[in-house]
């Protein structure tokens, strides 16, 4: 084996060893953060059984008063077909407010809507988010929803 053949095959196990040696960090970097996904998700409060909005008011929408709107633990409401509550109204923005259930409560945030979300009729200024109780009343636009949480007070 000639000098340069053998520079060359040593050059290629150094590669070769780097190779595998970033492989295995990586595999154990995302195995890390899998195990704390893992440990971090009991932590998180499931959503309370039943959750839903229900139609005060549906403005120029199809949804008549009383119908109810499930939740999921977050739940997007607009006019997009791609939110999970879907109201097509037009005071209601595409992407309007989002609503969250974490820390065992309920939180309703706007989205920078055209038209404003308001609690209780107060107002929420753009992004701010609001704690919201059983039985408080959010309006989305021209929309008025009642929360309905069985579990909270």
């Amino acid at each position: 084996m000639s000098p340069i053949e053998s520079q060359l095959f040593f050059a290629r196990a150094v590669l070769l060893m780097l190779l595998y040696g970033f492989v295995a960090a990586a595999g154990i970097l995302a195995w890390r953060e899998l195990r704390a996904a893992q440990r971090a998700a009991p932590a998180r409060a499931a959503e309370p059984p039943g959750a839903r909005l229900i139609v005060l008011s549906g403005g120029a929408s199809e949804r008549p008063p009383g119908t109810a709107l499930p939740l999921g633990t977050v739940a997007s409401v607009g006019r997009d077909i791609d939110n999970e509550v879907v109201i097509q109204d037009p005071t209601v923005s595409g992407r309007h407010a989002v609503f969250s259930f974490r820390e065992g409560a309920w939180w309703v945030e706007d989205l920078g809507s055209t038209n404003g979300t308001a609690v209780n009729g107060r107002r929420l200024t753009e992004r701010a988010q609001a704690l919201l109780r059983s039985g408080d009343v959010v309006q989305v636009g021209g929309v008025s929803l009642r929360l309905v949480a069985p579990t909270l007070p």
